[in-house]
């Protein structure tokens, strides 16, 4: 089977529009945020570029508007990337190298793996080392790779569409820009992501099937939760705390979020715990749902944070405690650090503390760091002050800004 040859075949999760009652600064968030998967043509190998300086940020002590509690903010411009204007930069855990993809944005069909994806010949990935002067330019790869939902410390994700129709999923090495080849067994394998101890999470289907099946691997030895014929998981990832692993599940329409326990296949397969979301869902929506908070800032502890439709905000959920709004409308949040988080909100990105577990208190409107859309990014302690990262959108680029908090 070749790659393409069933652009007319029936889609067992066909596409609606997109996420119809979302607000519209939501429908704009997702345009930029687009899907943090991955489908890439072949070797990857960086282009042969020396390494660069994008124009040096002038500093500018900035005080944030104030809203609520008052706090000044020391925001480094570090430079304008070109993007595709769909996909969110993505930060390896240590914050210090980030991969943007440039180019043409993948088709629909190949962001979600369907049958009729394609190999994304127009798209590039490039890389860059964040400094507190600027960005460094590591490299380009070469097209038809394109950016993956996962990173270490020591590489990211890519995908790639091979001509019989497979799938295959790889590493790029931040340092040398060559690949490794993870997962290439002659089936469609899609939305990898990792957990925090290196284990890989993907889903896989046979060339000819349509449904998708959860994987597990650790140490080379995959684990499988199937969907028997009836039930794709899609995007999964594992919680902060590595106890549970986080999938969407979709049947018949009926979308869910799934938790497992990712030990063996006996346990993933005993331990299913479902909630429902909508029974008018599909693959897309399941990708709208999880893109602002990527895998990286998308769990926290044992929390999976997506956003959630029918409450229009982001959501914290885990198989014990269920559901639990972000209070605010959000539609993209970042810790600051144990008592603070960056959020986005009201058109805003505001600095605020975090309302304590499992009560309700006021809610604290927090400080306002820039009066437009950006997604904030978790940087942790930079020059002794915590900070953040904020993805700021331009045409057909992102403008990244670093944000010092200074205090109140």
């Amino acid at each position: 089977m070749r790659a393409g040859a069933h652009h007319h075949a029936r889609n067992p999760h066909p596409s609606r529009p997109r996420v119809a009652g979302a607000c519209a600064l939501a429908a704009a968030l997702a345009a930029l945020a687009g899907s943090g998967l991955a489908a890439c043509g072949g070797p990857a190998k960086g282009a042969a570029r020396s390494p660069a300086t994008t124009p040096p940020p002038q500093r500018q002590p900035l005080t944030g508007t104030i809203v609520g509690s008052a706090l000044s903010f020391d925001l480094r411009p570090l430079g304008s990337v070109a993007s595709d204007g769909v996909t969110l930069p993505l930060l390896s855990p240590d914050g210090r190298h980030m991969a943007v993809q440039t180019g043409t944005a993948p088709d629909l069909a190949t962001a979600l793996a369907r049958p009729g994806q394609r190999m994304p010949l127009a798209s590039r990935i490039a890389m860059y080392r964040l400094e507190p002067r600027g960005l460094v330019r590591l490299g380009e790869t070469d097209g038809g790779l394109v950016l993956g939902r996962g990173a270490d410390n020591r590489g990211f994700l890519v995908e790639s569409v091979r001509p019989d129709g497979a799938r295959w999923i790889g590493r790029i090495d931040w340092s040398s820009r060559e690949t490794e080849w993870l997962v290439q067994d002659g089936r469609v394998n899609a939305f990898a992501s990792m957990g925090a101890d290196g284990t890989i999470l993907y889903s896989s289907r046979a060339l000819n099937d349509a449904y998708f099946d959860l994987v597990v691997r650790k140490d080379g030895s995959p684990q499988r939760l199937s969907g028997n014929g009836t039930r794709s998981y899609l995007l999964p990832c594992m919680s902060g705390d590595g106890s549970r692993v986080f999938a969407f599940s979709l049947r018949d329409g009926i979308l869910e979020l799934t938790s497992v326990d990712p030990a063996s296949a006996e346990s993933m397969e005993q331990s299913i715990v479902r909630a429902f979301v909508t029974d008018r869902g599909n693959d897309e929506l399941a990708l709208f749902m999880s893109s602002a908070q990527g895998v990286r800032d998308g769990v926290d502890g044992k929390d999976w944070v997506l956003y959630h439709r029918s409450v229009s905000s982001l959501a914290r959920w885990n198989a014990g405690d269920g559901l639990r709004t972000i209070q605010g409308g959000v539609l993209a949040r970042a810790q600051v650090d144990q008592g603070r988080e960056a959020v986005l909100a009201g058109g805003k990105v505001r600095v605020r503390a975090i309302a304590a577990e499992g009560t309700e208190p006021a809610l604290d409107p927090g400080t306002v760091v820039i009066e437009q859309l950006g997604v904030p990014r978790a940087l942790g302690v930079v020059e002794e002050k915590p900070t953040i990262l904020l993805f700021v959108p331009e045409a057909n680029a992102v403008k990244v800004l670093m944000v010092r908090i200074l205090g109140s």
